[in-house]
Protein backbone atom coordinates (compact mmCIF):
# COMPACT_ATOMS: atom_id res chain seq x y z
CA UNK A 1 0.00 0.00 0.00
CA UNK A 2 0.75 3.78 -0.54
CA UNK A 3 3.18 5.18 1.86
CA UNK A 4 1.63 8.63 1.64
CA UNK A 5 -1.20 10.92 2.00
CA UNK A 6 -3.87 10.95 -1.37
CA UNK A 7 -3.56 14.63 -1.92
CA UNK A 8 0.53 14.30 -2.51
CA UNK A 9 0.01 12.19 -5.77
CA UNK A 10 -2.57 14.84 -6.51
CA UNK A 11 -0.11 17.54 -6.53
CA UNK A 12 1.80 16.95 -9.94
CA UNK A 13 -0.84 17.17 -12.03
CA UNK A 14 -2.45 20.04 -10.31
CA UNK A 15 0.62 21.47 -10.38
CA UNK A 16 1.21 20.91 -14.21
CA UNK A 17 -2.77 21.97 -14.58
CA UNK A 18 -1.97 25.52 -12.56
CA UNK A 19 1.59 26.23 -15.12
CA UNK A 20 -0.65 25.71 -18.19
CA UNK A 21 -3.80 27.71 -17.58
CA UNK A 22 -1.53 30.77 -15.49
CA UNK A 23 0.97 30.75 -18.71
CA UNK A 24 -2.21 30.46 -21.08
CA UNK A 25 -3.98 33.55 -19.85
CA UNK A 26 -1.00 35.55 -19.33
CA UNK A 27 0.09 35.26 -22.43
CA UNK A 28 -2.91 35.85 -24.79
CA UNK A 29 -5.11 37.82 -21.95
CA UNK A 30 -4.83 41.24 -22.63
CA UNK A 31 -4.29 44.25 -19.86
CA UNK A 32 -2.02 44.45 -17.26
CA UNK A 33 -3.87 42.21 -14.79
CA UNK A 34 -3.54 39.67 -17.17
CA UNK A 35 -0.90 37.49 -15.20
CA UNK A 36 -3.15 38.30 -11.82
CA UNK A 37 -5.76 36.61 -13.43
CA UNK A 38 -4.17 33.67 -15.08
CA UNK A 39 -2.92 33.07 -11.44
CA UNK A 40 -6.21 33.38 -9.86
CA UNK A 41 -7.99 30.84 -12.86
CA UNK A 42 -5.14 28.48 -12.44
CA UNK A 43 -5.26 27.87 -8.99
CA UNK A 44 -9.11 27.37 -9.48
CA UNK A 45 -8.51 24.72 -11.89
CA UNK A 46 -5.70 22.99 -10.59
CA UNK A 47 -8.17 22.43 -7.24
CA UNK A 48 -11.15 21.72 -9.02
CA UNK A 49 -8.43 18.88 -10.74
CA UNK A 50 -6.93 17.86 -7.60
CA UNK A 51 -10.78 17.13 -6.47
CA UNK A 52 -12.49 15.46 -9.66
CA UNK A 53 -9.58 12.74 -10.19
CA UNK A 54 -10.17 12.31 -5.91
CA UNK A 55 -13.68 11.60 -6.52
CA UNK A 56 -13.93 9.62 -9.90
CA UNK A 57 -10.71 7.86 -8.35
CA UNK A 58 -13.03 4.52 -7.23
CA UNK A 59 -14.70 4.04 -10.62
CA UNK A 60 -11.20 4.89 -12.70
CA UNK A 61 -9.46 1.85 -10.40
CA UNK A 62 -12.48 -0.62 -10.83
CA UNK A 63 -12.79 0.17 -14.98
CA UNK A 64 -8.47 0.12 -14.94
CA UNK A 65 -9.37 -3.73 -12.61
CA UNK A 66 -12.33 -4.61 -15.17
CA UNK A 67 -14.74 -5.17 -12.68
CA UNK A 68 -18.40 -5.09 -12.54
CA UNK A 69 -20.93 -4.71 -9.73
CA UNK A 70 -22.42 -8.21 -8.02
CA UNK A 71 -26.24 -8.08 -8.38
CA UNK A 72 -27.96 -8.48 -4.54
CA UNK A 73 -28.09 -12.51 -4.14
CA UNK A 74 -26.33 -13.38 -7.41
CA UNK A 75 -23.42 -14.70 -5.03
CA UNK A 76 -24.91 -15.87 -1.86
CA UNK A 77 -21.67 -17.48 -0.73
CA UNK A 78 -19.61 -14.44 -0.94
CA UNK A 79 -22.29 -12.54 0.34
CA UNK A 80 -22.90 -14.39 3.87
CA UNK A 81 -19.18 -14.53 4.20
CA UNK A 82 -18.74 -11.08 3.67
CA UNK A 83 -21.26 -10.25 5.77
CA UNK A 84 -20.08 -12.38 8.61
CA UNK A 85 -16.64 -11.50 8.71
CA UNK A 86 -17.60 -7.47 8.73
CA UNK A 87 -19.90 -8.44 11.48
CA UNK A 88 -17.31 -10.38 13.43
CA UNK A 89 -15.12 -7.46 13.39
CA UNK A 90 -17.01 -4.25 13.32
CA UNK A 91 -15.60 -3.67 9.59
CA UNK A 92 -18.08 -1.76 7.40
CA UNK A 93 -19.21 -3.86 4.62
CA UNK A 94 -17.91 -3.03 1.38
CA UNK A 95 -19.58 -2.83 -1.95
CA UNK A 96 -19.45 -6.36 -4.34
CA UNK A 97 -17.79 -6.18 -7.25
CA UNK A 98 -16.53 -9.17 -9.93
CA UNK A 99 -14.04 -9.81 -12.41
CA UNK A 100 -13.93 -12.32 -15.28
CA UNK A 101 -10.90 -14.14 -14.69
CA UNK A 102 -10.32 -18.01 -13.94
CA UNK A 103 -7.38 -16.79 -11.61
CA UNK A 104 -8.07 -17.13 -8.10
CA UNK A 105 -7.66 -13.28 -7.11
CA UNK A 106 -9.16 -10.57 -4.91
CA UNK A 107 -8.55 -6.29 -4.62
CA UNK A 108 -9.98 -3.93 -2.71
CA UNK A 109 -10.32 0.28 -3.50
CA UNK A 110 -12.56 3.03 -2.74
CA UNK A 111 -11.88 5.11 0.30
CA UNK A 112 -12.64 4.15 4.05
CA UNK A 113 -16.31 5.62 3.63
CA UNK A 114 -16.79 4.10 0.34
CA UNK A 115 -14.99 0.50 -0.24
CA UNK A 116 -15.31 -1.92 -2.90
CA UNK A 117 -14.26 -5.59 -2.30
CA UNK A 118 -13.27 -7.30 -5.81
CA UNK A 119 -13.06 -10.85 -6.51
CA UNK A 120 -12.13 -12.79 -9.65
CA UNK A 121 -14.60 -15.76 -11.02
CA UNK A 122 -11.53 -18.06 -10.45
CA UNK A 123 -11.43 -17.15 -6.29
CA UNK A 124 -15.25 -18.14 -6.14
CA UNK A 125 -15.11 -21.25 -8.20
CA UNK A 126 -11.89 -22.63 -7.40
CA UNK A 127 -11.36 -21.43 -3.40
CA UNK A 128 -13.54 -23.58 -0.65
CA UNK A 129 -15.42 -21.34 2.03
CA UNK A 130 -12.02 -21.04 4.25
CA UNK A 131 -9.68 -20.15 1.59
CA UNK A 132 -12.21 -17.64 0.27
CA UNK A 133 -12.61 -16.36 3.68
CA UNK A 134 -8.83 -16.20 4.29
CA UNK A 135 -8.97 -14.21 0.76
CA UNK A 136 -11.96 -12.00 2.06
CA UNK A 137 -10.50 -11.27 5.63
CA UNK A 138 -6.98 -10.62 4.32
CA UNK A 139 -8.13 -8.01 2.09
CA UNK A 140 -11.02 -6.27 4.31
CA UNK A 141 -8.04 -5.72 7.10
CA UNK A 142 -6.53 -3.33 4.38
CA UNK A 143 -9.80 -0.82 4.65
CA UNK A 144 -8.60 2.22 6.55
CA UNK A 145 -4.82 1.39 5.56
CA UNK A 146 -3.63 3.20 2.76
CA UNK A 147 -6.32 2.21 0.03
CA UNK A 148 -7.56 5.67 -0.64
CA UNK A 149 -4.23 6.50 -1.45
CA UNK A 150 -4.04 3.32 -3.79
CA UNK A 151 -7.01 3.95 -5.61
CA UNK A 152 -6.17 7.34 -6.21
CA UNK A 153 -2.56 6.11 -7.50
CA UNK A 154 -4.49 3.89 -10.36
CA UNK A 155 -6.13 7.24 -11.12
CA UNK A 156 -3.29 9.65 -11.15
CA UNK A 157 -0.66 6.87 -13.00
CA UNK A 158 -1.56 7.64 -16.48
CA UNK A 159 -0.80 11.54 -15.85
CA UNK A 160 2.50 10.99 -14.94
CA UNK A 161 3.35 9.12 -18.34
CA UNK A 162 6.49 7.47 -18.96
CA UNK A 163 7.33 7.89 -15.03
CA UNK A 164 4.14 6.23 -13.53
CA UNK A 165 6.00 3.45 -12.68
CA UNK A 166 8.93 4.99 -11.02
CA UNK A 167 6.31 7.27 -8.96
CA UNK A 168 4.89 3.89 -8.05
CA UNK A 169 7.61 2.41 -6.71
CA UNK A 170 8.62 5.52 -4.70
CA UNK A 171 5.48 5.18 -2.92
CA UNK A 172 5.05 1.70 -2.92
CA UNK A 173 5.57 0.14 0.34
CA UNK A 174 6.08 -3.16 -0.17
CA UNK A 175 6.99 -4.40 3.47
CA UNK A 176 3.04 -3.16 4.24
CA UNK A 177 2.08 -5.42 1.51
CA UNK A 178 3.34 -8.44 3.23
CA UNK A 179 2.75 -7.19 6.86
CA UNK A 180 -1.21 -7.70 5.36
CA UNK A 181 -0.81 -11.11 5.05
CA UNK A 182 -0.37 -11.29 8.64
CA UNK A 183 -2.97 -9.15 9.73
CA UNK A 184 -5.15 -10.73 7.70
CA UNK A 185 -4.51 -14.33 9.15
CA UNK A 186 -5.59 -12.60 12.42
CA UNK A 187 -8.59 -12.35 11.85
CA UNK A 188 -9.35 -15.84 11.07
CA UNK A 189 -6.92 -17.69 12.98
CA UNK A 190 -5.63 -19.95 10.23
CA UNK A 191 -2.54 -19.25 7.95
CA UNK A 192 -3.00 -22.76 6.27
CA UNK A 193 -6.27 -21.29 4.45
CA UNK A 194 -4.67 -18.34 3.06
CA UNK A 195 -1.61 -20.50 2.07
CA UNK A 196 -3.67 -22.33 0.36
CA UNK A 197 -5.21 -20.01 -1.82
CA UNK A 198 -1.99 -18.22 -2.54
CA UNK A 199 -0.57 -21.91 -4.10
CA UNK A 200 -4.03 -22.03 -6.33
CA UNK A 201 -3.32 -18.32 -7.73
CA UNK A 202 0.01 -19.73 -8.05
CA UNK A 203 -0.97 -22.21 -10.01
CA UNK A 204 -2.33 -19.96 -12.59
CA UNK A 205 -1.73 -17.44 -15.15
CA UNK A 206 -2.79 -14.66 -13.15
CA UNK A 207 -5.15 -12.08 -13.71
CA UNK A 208 -4.87 -9.55 -16.81
CA UNK A 209 -2.10 -7.11 -16.54
CA UNK A 210 -3.27 -3.25 -16.40
CA UNK A 211 -0.44 -1.76 -14.80
CA UNK A 212 -2.09 1.44 -13.44
CA UNK A 213 -4.05 -1.19 -10.78
CA UNK A 214 -1.56 -3.71 -10.69
CA UNK A 215 -0.53 -2.77 -7.05
CA UNK A 216 -4.14 -3.10 -5.88
CA UNK A 217 -4.45 -6.92 -6.27
CA UNK A 218 -4.03 -9.76 -4.16
CA UNK A 219 -1.64 -11.62 -6.23
CA UNK A 220 -1.34 -9.77 -9.45
CA UNK A 221 -0.43 -10.63 -13.02
CA UNK A 222 2.20 -13.63 -13.44
CA UNK A 223 5.74 -13.63 -14.83
CA UNK A 224 5.57 -9.41 -15.60
CA UNK A 225 8.33 -6.82 -15.62
CA UNK A 226 7.94 -4.73 -12.25
CA UNK A 227 5.82 -6.61 -10.31
CA UNK A 228 4.59 -4.75 -6.96
CA UNK A 229 3.83 -7.50 -5.04
CA UNK A 230 6.21 -9.79 -2.75
CA UNK A 231 6.99 -13.26 -4.57
CA UNK A 232 4.43 -15.96 -3.98
CA UNK A 233 6.33 -18.42 -2.52
CA UNK A 234 7.55 -16.20 0.44
CA UNK A 235 4.34 -15.57 1.06
CA UNK A 236 3.39 -18.82 1.30
CA UNK A 237 6.43 -20.09 3.32
CA UNK A 238 6.01 -17.29 6.12
CA UNK A 239 2.39 -18.14 6.84
CA UNK A 240 3.10 -22.05 6.61
CA UNK A 241 5.85 -20.70 9.35
CA UNK A 242 2.75 -19.20 11.28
Amino acid sequence: MPNVAPRLLLVAPAVVAFLFVTLLVGLLAPGSLSWIIGLAIGLVVAATAMLLIERRAPEVALRSLGAKPIAPGAEPRLESLVESVCASHGISEPKLYLVESRAPDAAVAGSVSDTRLVLTTGALRQLDRLELEAVVARELVQFGSGIHAATVLTAVAPLYGPFASRVRDRVLDDRRLARVDIDGVQLTRYPPALAAAFEKAAASDGVPDQPASRHLWLVGPQGVTGAVQPALGERIDTLREL
